[in-house]
């Protein structure tokens, strides 16, 4: 069997010897479970919570245009894979319909349906740790913001800061500023302002063209009127996304005001912001619909001919008022293009609701709930019990990487040997012994601590309760496609087949 490698190590574990230390272990690894390593990808200090990593989209790409064909992905944890859910999930899913099983090496999970729901609570504690260490992160940073000084990443144009973090005027690039407001109070467009910019020699921070967006960000930035402001773009979305044009509730946004150095004059800023403001009304035309989320593509399907079920729509006229509205529904795929099955369409808010309900009923009510964590725990304490053996291997590869230090330190201290002949190897085996002591301390740390317990397992699985009745279509997609194996739409009967079952069968009923 085949298999590829990721690895990664981000900004909150800054060791070089990480990305090394997970790539021995993966290799190990695949040895051990007879795999041929074909290539390896690594990101480093990048962090998991998106998908911004280039050598992971890489190998996503690749294994997509069929450029590396392997039967196994291996990673060292699966938070190296991501800590994101959606993400997960998401890319999970691409990797199987490429006939690729992610593998980890710490957490010995099968192709069981234990397996799958036990990821997803690990997936949910790494997701947990993830947004835990960014809140703490925040909590420092907001103490530093409350004094007015930087607290990382690059100054806006027109500032730098000082060794104390207290932003100063940067004289060179303070006109650029100016000439950017005073050309918008003039009435002058991007085009032309970056048109002028460009006359001028004038560039970004960043040491490029001006932009639209660059442009956008200046004009609505109050420091720039001596405020002190942090924490006002909005959160990122689901799939880690950010428009940094929206902004959070004011009650989130620390504000001080007279707090820096100002560059333009208030009444100035305040005319721009008025002008900004009208434009954005006039180019209001009532608000883009809403993309519609099929809650359950990819996993409908008709019982009658095995074909996928897809979403789709149509318009209709009410009779009194005849307004045009929409009307969305699932239909067999064979039906639609080739005529050639009798199954019918099927109202998409009926069965989505439908599967929602069976969710609830199967896995998300409080009986269920405490016999799958009960499932699960029985199931990771069975995994637990087979990966003792790891230490035992560790401990035996440590004593023979110690012996062989020992004999070559021996041999350089009655001058048997000529010490720059065995410098080398006297190095690899100590970055060999500094590994493998990395990777004993982190299982005995795993072995006595219980990082999983059945009141965990509750925790995590009421969060994806709490998600089923999420206001937002993309967070429930997440949960369903989670939890719920496939639905097939017979012409009288519907199948609701989940992951795991815990006291009900797990499938459907009646339609």
């Amino acid at each position: 069997m085949k298999a590829v490698i990721y690895a990664r190590y981000s900004s909150d574990n800054q060791r070089e010897e990480s990305i090394t230390a997970q790539i021995r272990a993966c290799t190990e690894y695949a040895e051990r479970n007879g795999h041929s390593i074909i290539k390896i990808y690594t990101d480093e200090a990048k962090s998991a919570q998106t998908d911004d990593r280039p050598g992971f989209l890489k190998m996503m790409s690749e294994i997509k245009g069929n450029l590396v064909k392997p039967d196994f992905l291996i990673v060292h944890k699966i938070d190296r894979f991501a800590r994101n859910r959606y993400d997960s999930a998401f890319y999970k899913r691409e990797l199987r319909k490429a006939g690729v099983l992610v593998q980890s090496v710490l957490e010995h999970l099968d192709d069981s349906p234990e397996s799958i729901i036990l990821e997803s609570v690990l997936e949910g504690m790494a997701e947990y740790y993830s947004k835990n260490l960014a809140r703490e992160v925040m909590k420092g940073m907001r103490e530093t913001a409350l004094k007015a000084k930087h607290t990382g990443g690059l100054p806006p144009l027109g500032f730098d800061v000082d060794k104390d973090k207290n932003y100063i005027i940067n004289e060179s690039e303070a006109p650029a500023v100016r000439m950017i407001f005073e050309m918008r109070d003039a009435g002058h467009g991007y085009n032309s302002i970056r048109d002028a910019l460009h006359k001028h020699g004038y560039k970004t921070k960043l040491g490029k063209p001006f932009g639209k967006n660059s442009l956008h960000e200046i004009l609505r930035n109050k420091k720039y009127i001596g405020t002190y402001v942090f924490n006002r773009s909005a959160s990122k979305t689901p799939d880690g996304k950010r428009n940094n044009h929206l902004s959070k509730s004011p009650e989130e946004v620390i504000e001080i005001p007279n707090a820096i150095p100002a560059i333009i004059p208030e009444n100035l800023f305040w005319r721009v912001q008025n002008k900004m403001n009208q434009n954005k009304k006039l180019r209001s035309t009532g608000g883009h619909k809403a993309k519609v989320v099929y809650l359950l593509s990819g996993l409908i399907w008709c019982g009658e001919c095995g074909k996928r079920m897809v979403g789709s729509s149509s318009t209709y006229k009410t009779r009194v008022t005849r307004e045009t509205r929409q009307r969305y529904y699932y239909l067999c795929n064979n039906a639609d293009r080739t005529k050639t099955c009798i199954n019918k369409k099927i109202n998409k808010r009926t069965i989505e609701e439908y599967v929602i309900n069976k969710l609830k009923q199967g896995i998300f009510s409080e009986e269920a709930m405490t016999g799958l964590a009960e499932k699960l725990y029985t199931h990771y304490s069975n995994i637990k019990k087979e990966t003792a053996g790891e230490g035992d291997y560790l401990k035996k590869e440590l004593d023979k990487v110690d012996r062989q230090i020992k004999n070559i330190v021996d041999a350089i201290a009655e001058g048997t040997v000529v010490i720059r002949a065995f410098a080398e190897k006297l190095k690899s085996l100590e970055n060999e012994k500094t590994t493998l002591e990395s990777r004993y301390q982190e299982w005995l740390i795993k072995q006595q601590e219980q990082i999983v317990s059945k009141e965990k397992i509750l925790e995590v699985l009421n969060t994806y309760r709490q998600a089923l009745n999420s206001d937002d279509p993309l967070v429930v997609k997440q949960v369903i496609e989670r939890f719920v194996k496939d639905v097939k739409i017979n012409t009288d009967t519907i199948e609701v087949n989940l992951m795991v079952s815990v006291h009900t069968t797990g499938g459907g009923g009646g339609s």
